[in-house]
Parts: structure tokens; C-alpha cells; sequence
């Protein structure tokens, strides 16, 4: 979020203007992480403009690199980390960017004692899949056995439903709260996590799913309503029942080979997008679509040059 960019000549992607704070405001948002793939497309200027914006509005960015954000709340401690497995090719450390768990590991035991909840979110897994891959389970549940006490994770742009694991819930992808990509609908939907712990102990944790999803004019989330709330639900019961309460090699045995179930849902997304775009190509100005080419054999090659990775 910034007026400002190093990009003059070009449109600035995934750069929203600072106006925008008040919806984040008018949500009542005050915890948002900035670790993720995106946030450094222009440049470190744009990213510290961000910081700034969100800290000018009394809201915590969390995820900046060598930096814990702990709050105060109602007489408890909490401490909210984040970081991104995502790789962006940008040579910068502005934001915790991590090729394994080990610095989320460190973190929870440097602060673990003084405080009493560790929140975590994470940018991790495959897009499209809405099952999360064996490697995050295998984190997430090696985070909560370290000392963490909820999990938050983003980036597959679908929902991977969740797992209460010895009390802490991990919610593997909450899907997206806000996303433009109706040619795609999976990517509409979204669900809002709403937790109740009682007596300030996570043994009586109580997890409550509400079902989003994106309106298709205005993009806005909307609250599902009977009887597609219950569908929604039912499906992420589903995806749930998978691994909830089961070994991770179980798992791993039901699902098969991962690395092509994810080549399927990502092709037939890649699919859409590349029909949505030849469809729309004569609304956008010759820089978008410059831009948009551009974006495409970078990533074209970048795909071409290293195996298919993610977690």
C-alpha cells in the first residue's frame, strides 16, 4: 500500500493504494502479516511504505525481519510471528523469507517462556490443491510440538481446511478474504476462523468455521448463507477427515503422489487464466498487457530452470 514506486514508467502490481487502509480499518483488522511472495514487487520502498501505513493506523505488521511482535491484551502475552516458504527471487531480508522451519523453530523457544499464547502464520504451500501438502502437516505439527499454540497458513489460494492437533488448531490455507479470480471459483471461497479459549488455556479451545466467500461484482467478502454454509462446512470436513487424527505416512498413503495431484489443479487454473486473459485483451493499456507477458515468460522460465518445489 503506497503512492510511491521506483517503477514510474509501468503500472505497480500488487500495490494497492493507501486509501485502502480504511476498509482494513472499517474490518477492524490490527494484526496483519507482511511475509509473503508479493510484498517486495516494488522494491524495499514500497514494502517500508507499507509498514509504516499499517503502524500510522495503530495496526501490528508482523513478519519483518529480526523483529517479534508481542502484544498486551487483557493481561495476557501474545506473540505473533510470521513468515513465508515462498520463494520471490528478490535478494532482500526485509521480511522474514525462510527455506525451512528451523527459524520459526528458534523463535517460538527464544519467546516461548515469556508469554502466554505464540500465534503463527505462515505463507506456505501449493496453490489450487485443497488438500495441504504431507510437508506442511509435517511442520505445522512439529511448530505446535515446539511450543506454538495456533497456526494460521495462506498462499494456495484455496481453502485446505484445518486440524485441531493436541489442542492447537492449524488452519492450513484459509482460501483467500478478498480475490478477483471468479473464472476461477475455488479461489472465492474463504472461511473466517473464529476461536474461543476459556480461561486463557488452549485445552478448552474452541474452534467455530464461518464460510466466505467473494462476491463476483465487487470482489468483497460476504458471509455464506444456508444451505451453502453447511456445504461449505461439510467440505472442509472432508478434506479434514484426510489427516485429522492420523499419522502423517497414513496420509501420505491415502493421497498418493502429491507432486501430481498439484500438476492437475495447477494446469486447469493455468488454463483459465490464459482463456480470461485472450478474452480481455483489448481492455487492457499496452503497459498491463507488457507487463502481464512479462510476468509470464519470467515465470515461464523460472519454472523451466528448477523442479516443481513449494511447501
Amino acid at each position: 500500500m503506497s503512492e510511491d514506486s521506483d517503477k514510474e514508467k509501468w503500472p505497480k502490481f500488487f500495490c494497492a493504494d493507501p486509501g485502502v487502509i480504511e476498509g482494513l480499518k472499517n474490518a477492524k483488522f490490527n494484526v496483519l502479516s507482511v511475509a509473503n511472495n508479493h510484498i517486495m514487487e516494488n522494491k524495499d520502498i514500497l514494502f517500508q511504505n507499507t509498514v509504516q501505513l499499517l503502524r500510522n493506523n495503530n495496526m501490528h505488521p508482523v513478519g519483518i525481519a529480526n523483529e517479534i511482535e508481542i502484544i498486551n491484551l487483557k493481561g495476557y502475552k501474545i506473540a505473533f510471528l510470521a513468515y513465508s516458504f515462498i520463494e520471490d527471487n528478490i535478494p532482500n531480508s526485509s521480511y522474514n523469507k525462510i527455506h525451512s522451519e528451523d527459524p520459526i523453530l528458534q523463535d517460538i523457544k527464544k519467546i516461548r517462556s515469556g508469554v502466554d499464547l505464540v500465534i503463527i502464520s505462515i505463507h506456505w504451500g501449493f496453490e489450487y490443491v485443497p488438500y495441504p501438502s504431507p510437508d506442511q502437516i509435517r511442520i505445522g505439527r512439529t511448530l505446535i510440538d515446539t511450543g506454538a499454540d495456533i497456526i494460521f497458513g495462506g498462499h494456495p489460494h484455496v481453502t485446505q481446511s484445518y486440524e485441531v492437533y493436541k489442542n492447537r488448531p492449524i488452519f492450513y490455507s484459509l482460501g483467500n478474504f478478498i480475490f478477483d479470480h471468479t473464472y476461477i471459483p475455488t479461489t472465492q471461497e474463504s472461511f473466517i476462523a473464529e476461536i474461543t479459549i476459556d480461561d486463557g488455556s488452549l485445552d478448552s479451545v474452541k474452534v467455530n468455521i464461518i464460510p466466505v466467500m467473494a462476491d463476483e461484482k465487487d470482489y468483497q467478502p460476504k458471509l455464506v448463507r444456508s444451505p451453502k454454509a453447511e456445504a461449505s462446512i461439510k467440505h472442509l470436513d472432508t478434506i479434514r477427515s484426510t489427516f485429522e487424527n492420523r499419522s502423517l505416512s497414513d496420509y501420505e498413503e491415502s493421497i498418493g503422489d502429491y507432486h501430481f495431484l498439484y500438476s492437475g489443479y495447477k494446469r486447469s487454473a493455468k488454463r483459465n487464466m490464459r482463456v480470461q486473459f485472450v478474452k480481455n485483451f483489448y481492455r487492457y493499456s499496452f503497459p498491463i498487457t507488457f507487463g502481464i507477458i512479462k510476468r509470464y515468460l519470467g515465470k515461464k522460465r523460472e519454472c523451466n530452470s528448477k523442479s516443481l518445489s513449494g511447501l
